[in-house]
């Protein structure tokens, strides 16, 4: 394969992973909606039972790749009901938050961020939170429960980017992604044939497993055609560098769960077969005939596999 068919497929690869995005402006996107600045980047959250006096538990939900807190819509209300706080956030450079060129990428840079925000929310509240996270969001939910254990009362990973220990993103592409004139082509490729009605829909369809309709089509693409967006992608790959070393057998004090659709071509099914028998306590769940968003395509079964779970921690 020729240099500028692979940059092209990878390019393809990546805009085809899963995610979802919410259709409203960037002032006030929900009605729930906040921001804060954590080192300095502006993160968009938002925010269930906010002010409820005595909550069940304090869950943070976490997208996957290209996606927002709209990836929960089928989930957080239900969470909320049962008596949770909620809380679903953008990671940088997605969603809501802001981009950024120079915020490093790696899980557990993420990992750290996202308990800085935590830390600003809780205040003098020392309960502990149930983390979960899709896609590669899974692998920033796993880099927070390594980092806090003592802080966090049991994890959820959902068709997620797994990992045994986190190394450093080195390929190709990385190598491409770092240099001026092919980063260049590599956006210029994305925001005139992947930010498009039609790409977005097709991506759905193929990682979601059903063909969605113009509304969702829409609240998948308009943060994408925020400023800034595809470079800010990009350097997923091009600035992602571990900063602290993490290795799943750490997790042996952390309720664990594992959600998965057996129809899953973003993720197989076997990378979280992979990692539940490697962490003894795990509990491995698949949903048939769901693809790579259970929580979206069945949420009934999601909301009721993860509810129940919840309650037993």
């Amino acid at each position: 394969m020729s240099a500028l068919r692979w940059l092209s497929f990878m390019i393809l690869w990546v805009l085809w992973m899963p995610g979802a995005l919410q259709s409203q402006g960037p002032g006030k996107p929900y009605i729930n909606s906040y921001f804060i600045t954590i080192d300095s980047i502006r993160v968009h959250y938002r925010e269930w039972n906010r002010d409820l006096a005595n909550p069940r538990g304090k869950v943070l939900l976490i997208h996957g790749f290209i996606g927002s807190t709209y990836c929960w819509r089928m989930n957080a209300d239900a969470l909320a009901a049962e008596g949770y706080r909620v809380i679903a956030v953008d990671l940088p450079s997605f969603g809501y938050s802001a981009r950024s060129l120079t915020f490093n990428q790696s899980q557990s840079s993420r990992g750290t961020l996202l308990w800085r925000l935590l830390d600003s929310i809780d205040g003098n509240d020392t309960t502990r939170w149930h983390i979960a996270g899709h896609s590669m969001g899974g692998g920033t939910a796993e880099a927070m429960a390594l980092l806090r254990p003592h802080r966090t009362k049991s994890l959820l990973i959902v068709d997620g980017m797994v990992f045994f220990k986190n190394t450093n993103i080195e390929s190709q592409f990385t190598i491409l992604a770092r240099q001026k004139q092919y980063k260049q082509i590599m956006v210029s490729f994305m925001e005139k044939n992947l930010i498009t009605y039609k790409s977005v829909r097709n991506a759905i369809r193929k990682n979601y497993r059903y063909t969605p309709d113009s509304t969702v089509v829409m609240n998948y693409l308009t943060p994408l055609l925020q400023e800034g967006t595809a470079p800010s992608v990009l350097n997923v790959w091009a600035n992602a560098q571990e900063i602290v070393p993490l290795n799943a057998d750490s997790l042996k004090t952390v309720p664990l769960l594992l959600i998965w659709g057996n129809k899953d071509r973003t993720i197989y099914l076997r990378n979280g077969k992979r990692f539940a028998g490697r962490i003894p306590h795990a509990e491995l769940i698949i949903i048939n005939k769901a693809g790579h968003d259970p929580m979206e395509t069945n949420p009934d079964v999601f909301n009721a596999i993860y509810l129940s779970f919840l309650n037993r921690n």
